[in-house]
């Protein structure tokens, strides 16, 4: 009499390939989820660049973007009278989950003025950068005093 059914050698090929294939998959979706974590950041960022200056040109007082590094977050206020324009929080239970927030700026803040103009003379370049990271995986935005934005994965 035959019964039907798998042996326990079966099953334990069958739930060893099954782990395997787990184990791809899980490496293959975390690289996924740092590209898209960063690259979603450097995009808010360059919406947040073009709120700025629009923000500031149509109240008539200056804007700033200021960054908290350490903290990994920024605020984007006007600066006479502290109106909170928008606040990114990045990190494991933020918005965005970023291992680094960078604005290569002195002060780690960016003005632009009534005019809508940002003032670079610190970033050591026509371009002032941004750059966010997760994992091993970075996003640079880089921007002129127009506000106006380009984003690359270094």
């Amino acid at each position: 009499m035959r019964r039907a059914g798998f042996t326990i050698i079966e099953l334990l090929v069958v739930l060893s390939i099954s782990a395997i294939g787990l184990t791809f998959a899980a490496l293959a979706f975390t690289g996924y989820f740092e590209r898209v974590a960063a690259e979603n950041a450097a995009q808010v960022f360059a919406r947040d660049l073009t709120l700025a200056r629009s923000w500031a040109v149509r109240s008539r007082e200056p804007v700033v973007i200021r960054f908290y590094e350490s903290s990994r977050w920024y605020e984007v206020q006007t600066q006479s009278t502290a109106t909170e324009v928008a606040t990114r929080r990045f990190g494991v239970s933020a918005d965005i989950d970023l291992s680094g927030v960078t604005l290569d700026m002195p002060g780690d803040s960016l003005v632009f003025d009534a005019r809508g103009i940002a003032d670079l003379s610190g970033a050591g370049g026509p371009l002032g950068t941004a750059t966010f990271s997760s994992g091993g995986v970075m996003y640079t935005v880089s921007f002129n005093s127009m506000g106006a934005s380009k984003i690359d994965r270094t």
